[in-house]
């Protein structure tokens, strides 16, 4: 089957069990995969080398920055932003074929994907609805190099939803897992936060802790998940209060 005018592209360090399936997953696909890898230990670029993909080596920026450079190594116009952790099922490379096949509506695409803990599928909650803008047309937006985490692109004009499960999501291994990667990020977006200069009180940790948990266990049906929902309500509420609370923290220590 022919390729389609589509680069896969990757920001990797580490990049896990599952990167070997993550290309494989797009290799039939596209007709270039690039991978921006930031000091790999493990097999990840010996990996990446025999899908055939172009390596970059880069000291990592944060999110954004390393994001929006990978975009930019992209031999095609049109780019697959992908994870490692990420596997593109048949039938959502299917849609993507075929939506490339034909003029395109849109300059950018949002894909839905399905999370996982370990094997079992999240259905609720809020990984349960989970819509990432990952096919772009890089001519028309751009990664913000300010974002250290949870990066997201700007586009002037609008993007639409590709109809279809794309995605499958392999983000955590375990819940011990969940935490070491909390500790991770959480330090990420407080110091995002606390670079925008806005003011933060001492209640907003607590606030808006609360208002996660409720919204991901009580409004966006979590519960219907058992132990792994409540897992992750709990998880993100923790990861909102840190974030908040660190951020608070910054700001005190300033003179």
């Amino acid at each position: 089957m022919n390729k389609v005018k589509l680069s896969a592209v990757y920001i990797t360090k580490d990049a896990g069990a599952y990167f070997r399936a993550s290309l494989a997953s797009v290799v039939d696909l596209v007709e270039d995969i690039v991978v921006v890898d930031s000091g790999s230990r493990d097999d990840t670029l010996t990996l990446a080398e025999a899908a055939g993909a172009r390596i970059y080596q880069r000291p990592w920026p944060g999110f954004g920055a390393q994001r929006q450079y990978a975009v930019e190594q992209a031999k095609t116009d049109w780019v697959l932003v992908i994870d490692g952790d990420e596997v593109l099922r048949p039938e959502g490379g299917a849609r993507i074929r075929a939506l490339l096949e034909r003029p395109l509506d849109a300059a950018a695409y949002a894909l839905r994907r399905r999370s996982y803990i370990g094997r079992r599928a999240i259905r609720h909650g809020d990984w349960g609805e989970d819509w990432v803008l990952r096919l772009l047309d890089r001519r028309r937006g751009h990664y913000d190099a300010g974002d250290l985490v949870h990066e997201s692109w700007r586009c002037a004009a609008p993007g639409q939803r590709l109809p279809g499960l794309h995605l499958d999501h392999y983000t955590f291994a375990s819940y011990a897992d969940m935490l070491t990667k909390l500790a991770r990020y959480g330090r990420l977006n407080a110091e995002q936060l606390y670079r925008r200069g806005r003011p933060i009180g001492s209640r907003m940790a607590m606030n808006h802790a609360v208002a996660a948990f409720l919204r991901s266990y009580v409004l966006r049906l979590g519960f219907l998940d058992g132990v792994d929902g409540a897992a992750i309500a709990w998880t993100t509420a923790l990861g909102s209060f840190m974030k908040y609370a660190i951020a608070y923290e910054m700001q005190r220590e300033q003179p």
